[in-house]
Formats: structure tokens, C-alpha cells, sequence
């Protein structure tokens, strides 16, 4: 097990240590220096924050921070950043306001100066959580307003803010505390990108949301449902991946991973199809999420003891629980699943991402490679047989409606039952898998996309697809050479 441990320990480092991927400070250093400058380029078009640019240049990082991290603050910046860049940024604009208020509510955040009641978790970079008292001023009345186009009645969804309590905010300590000793670079790395935390009780179509990023409308905000996570190594398994998802998108503030963002892929474990940006973030979350499973499954006894056993509790099961995983299905748990993500993403789904975004990849796949040996691949599943030794064919019982103008061919199993969504690539391997041998298979396929692919990557994305169709139970391998039918 110390053999182990020290696996996981290694894994902890790597995944914080990427210069613009992992290093936080580094890359808040460069999100803070962002704000700087766009502050003095707002300023030489909107007159009104000449004052602020002077002001802005003599804030310590801390207080830049408390100015820039603030969720309606980063909003304004954010479009005031997109309409910059379009050449609409023109006076009145709702920054020229909120910044001035951000810099008289220091050492306050401007928001949180407009909060009721004082409510702080953490000690390395404290949390301030979102009180839900009738808003009484304009900023808290717009920060109630962001959290319904997210959660309310603006929204498909429903959602109800609650009340900070003592209670809560002791939960919320424990499980900060409890991922911090579990991974004290890489999880103590993603709480450093949160600002505030809002607790929660909210449904999707999906079910019940156990936590959320803030977004768009409410950045630097994460929210948590605690009574439904109900266990502090699913809450502090919680904290990481929203925090996750904030400190990528810092990261992506100053590097580009998607060269194709308005392009979808399909997953096997959901029915709807992800955008290219989602499945990056996602996959973000599952390696660490992975390598926080391994850190549970490694912690030292005085943890337990305190937190209690992992499998002592009781919870419905979902991939990126620590307590509770589907183990029947194969994509139950955070591995399996940035597993999937890792090798599509680096194949199949190459294309959809800027050298720097494979560069990402790259990294995360192979900081995590040592602790999915250690731990994860003696429970994995049997791989199929070799392609080239196997022949294929299509799984019994399958319904398929083609979708010309869609250019895609969606599979419906009812073993499952799910509809699968395949691009065109995927629908030719789809129906070259009639019986015929991965030789036979391989001819095929050369002789339709020869002309505009290169053979070798031909043939690995045969491969790479076959492969994902055999993983999504679509086609089986029928016998290998040599047997008989």
C-alpha cells in the first residue's frame, strides 16, 4: 500500500504543476494581470474610469482579487472583454459603476459587502457563502437575478437558495479540510479558483442537482446541495469538481483548447450529445476525480476514523461519488469515463482541439496512467479481442433511423435502452459490421475515405471507432480466425 500511496502522491503533484494547466498560482496571476489591463483599455473608452485605473494599479493581489473575483464584478468584466473586442464598448456600460463600487467595498467583496450576515469556510483562501435575505439594493437584487437565469423560474430548471447556517458552515469546513489532506496540491489547488459558495436545493429533467458551477451568470461561484451529498467525502468530492471546472476556466482565459467548439460528440453514458468544450471540462473533472477516489481508497486510518469509512455511508450511486459507484455499468465511475475521454479525445476527437488542448490531454492522461495501474485496471472490464483477429457484426435487437440532413444515424437498444448518436464515421463502421473480418473490414473502409485520409490514420480511426462501438454494446465480435462458425 506505501508503494501505492506514493503512486497517488505522485499523481497529486503532476496534476498541479503544468505551467498552464496546474501551477494556480501562475495561471491567477495571470487572470489578475488580465483585469489590470483591461481596466486601463475600458478606461481610454469610457471616461468615467479614468479615476479607477490608478486605483486599480495600487491594489496588493489580495485585494484585487476581492475586487475582480467578486461574481457580478467578473460578469461586467467579462462582457465588458467581449464588447472590447468587438468594437461596441462604448459609455454608459454597466461597468463604468461596478467597478467603482467593487473599489469602495474593500476589503469587502462587493457582493459580499451585500450580504446580511457574514459567512466565511476555509482558512488557506476563505469562501464567503451567499446569504438569501430579501435583497435590499441593486447588487443584491442582480445577484438574485443571475442565480434564477440559472437555477429559477427564468430557467428550465428549479432551484431554491438556502440560508447559510452553523451547521452548514462547519460541513463545509470539514470537507474542505478532508480534500485538502486527501490531495494537498491538486484538490487544495482547485478550492484556490472559488470565491463564494451558494447552498442549494434544485431539480433538473435529469434529477436532483447535487452541485453546480456558477457559469456564465455567476462566476467564481459554486453550488452545492449539502443535504443531498450528505457525506463529506461526497461534499469534498463535490468542492473539487466545481472547483474544477472554475479553475479551468481561468486557465482558458489566457490559452485555447478548442479549435472546433461549435462541434458535438457523443458519449456512451449519456443520451445527448456534448459540446466539444464539454467534453474537455469533463474530462478535466473525471481524472481528478479519479485520482480522488484512489486517494480515498489509500487514506491513512486517522481519516477514517474522523470522517468516517467511505462505504459506511449510504447514497444513491453516481460516477463521481467517492461513496457510491453503478459498478454494473461500465461506465460507472470517474475512471472508466476519463478513460473513454482520454482516448477519444486523442483519436477520434483529435481534431476538435488546438495543439495546446492535445497538449492538455496529453498531460492529464499521463499524470494519471500510473495511479489507473496501481489501483484501477485489475477491476477493469475484459477488452475486446484484438480487432485484427476478430470479425464483427451488428448487436441483435437494434432499431436505426438515419438522419440525412443531420448527417448521422441514431441507434436505439433497448437492452440498454438508449439512443446512440453516430457521425458519419461512426455509421460506416456501423455498417460495415455485417460478420465480415477486420481484414475485410479494414479494405472497406480504406476504399471509401482513402481519397481524402491518409491510410495510416484511416486505419486508426477505424480502429479508435470500432473499438468505441464495441465499448457502447452496438456491435460484438462474432469469432476468431481460425474457430469455427
Amino acid at each position: 500500500m506505501t508503494n501505492v500511496l506514493g503512486v497517488v502522491q505522485a499523481a497529486d503533484r503532476a496534476l498541479s504543476s503544468h505551467p498552464s494547466f496546474g501551477d494556480s498560482p501562475r495561471i491567477l496571476a495571470k487572470v489578475l494581470t488580465r483585469y489590470r489591463f483591461g481596466v486601463e483599455l475600458f478606461a481610454e473608452r469610457l471616461p468615467a474610469l479614468s479615476r479607477a485605473v490608478a486605483a486599480v494599479e495600487a491594489l496588493s493581489d489580495a485585494e484585487a482579487r476581492r475586487v475582480f473575483f467578486d461574481p457580478l464584478v467578473r460578469l461586467t468584466l467579462e462582457q465588458a472583454f467581449s464588447d472590447l473586442e468587438a468594437g461596441r464598448l462604448t459609455s454608459p456600460h454597466p461597468v463604468e459603476e461596478m467597478l467603482p463600487g467593487a473599489l469602495e467595498a474593500l476589503p469587502l467583496g462587493l457582493c459580499e459587502s451585500r450580504m446580511p450576515s457574514r459567512w466565511q469556510v476555509g482558512s488557506a483562501v476563505p469562501k464567503w457563502l451567499w446569504d438569501v435575505a430579501q435583497p435590499t439594493d441593486a447588487y443584491s437584487r442582480a445577484l438574485h437575478a443571475a442565480f434564477d437565469g440559472v437555477f429559477g423560474a427564468k430557467s428550465k430548471s428549479g432551484g431554491t437558495l438556502l440560508s447559510p447556517q452553523a451547521k452548514a458552515q462547519r460541513t463545509l469546513d470539514d470537507a474542505i479540510e478532508l480534500l485538502s489532506l486527501l490531495l494537498p496540491h491538486s484538490g487544495a489547488s482547485a478550492l484556490t479558483h472559488v470565491e463564494a459558495i451558494a447552498l442549494l436545493s434544485a431539480k433538473l429533467e435529469g434529477g436532483t442537482v447535487l452541485s453546480a458551477a456558477g457559469g456564465d451568470l455567476t462566476p467564481s461561484t459554486i453550488f452545492l446541495a449539502l443535504e443531498e451529498l450528505g457525506n463529506p467525502w461526497d461534499i469534498a468530492g463535490c468542492l473539487l469538481h466545481e472547483g474544477l471546472h472554475m479553475k479551468l476556466f481561468d486557465a482558458t482565459r489566457s490559452v485555447a483548447l478548442i479549435a472546433k467548439p461549435e462541434e458535438t460528440v457523443q458519449v456512451p453514458w449519456r443520451d445527448i450529445r456534448w459540446t466539444s468544450v464539454r467534453a474537455v471540462f469533463s474530462y478535466h473533472v473525471y481524472v481528478h476525480l479519479a485520482l480522488f477516489k484512489a486517494a480515498a481508497l489509500t487514506a491513512d486510518r486517522a481519516l477514517t476514523e474522523r470522517f468516517g469509512d467511505p462505504s459506511s455511508y449510504v447514497s444513491r450511486p453516481h460516477a463521481t461519488s467517492v461513496v457510491n459507484n453503478d459498478g454494473a455499468s461500465p461506465y460507472g465511475r470517474s475512471v472508466d469515463r476519463a478513460r473513454f475521454l482520454g482516448e477519444m479525445l486523442l483519436t477520434e476527437w483529435a481534431h476538435l482541439l488546438t495543439p495546446q488542448g492535445r497538449d492538455f490531454v496529453r498531460w492529464q492522461r499521463e499524470s494519471l496512467a500510473p495511479v489507473d495501474r496501481a489501483l484501477f485496471l485489475q477491476d477493469a472490464r475484459p477488452q475486446a479481442p484484438e480487432p485484427a483477429r476478430a470479425a464483427y457484426r451488428k448487436v441483435d435487437g437494434l432499431r436505426v433511423r438515419p438522419s440525412k440532413q443531420g448527417e448521422c444515424l441514431m441507434v436505439f437498444s433497448p437492452a440498454a435502452p438508449r439512443i446512440h448518436w453516430l457521425d458519419l464515421n461512426a455509421w460506416l463502421i456501423f455498417e460495415l459490421s455485417d460478420g465480415r473480418t477486420y481484414s475485410d473490414m479494414e479494405r472497406a473502409y480504406l476504399e471509401v475515405v482513402g481519397a481524402r485520409v491518409a491510410p495510416d490514420e484511416a486505419r486508426r480511426q477505424l480502429r479508435s471507432g470500432l473499438e468505441s462501438l464495441v465499448r457502447s454494446t452496438l456491435i460484438e465480435p462474432t469469432r476468431q480466425q481460425g474457430d469455427v462458425a
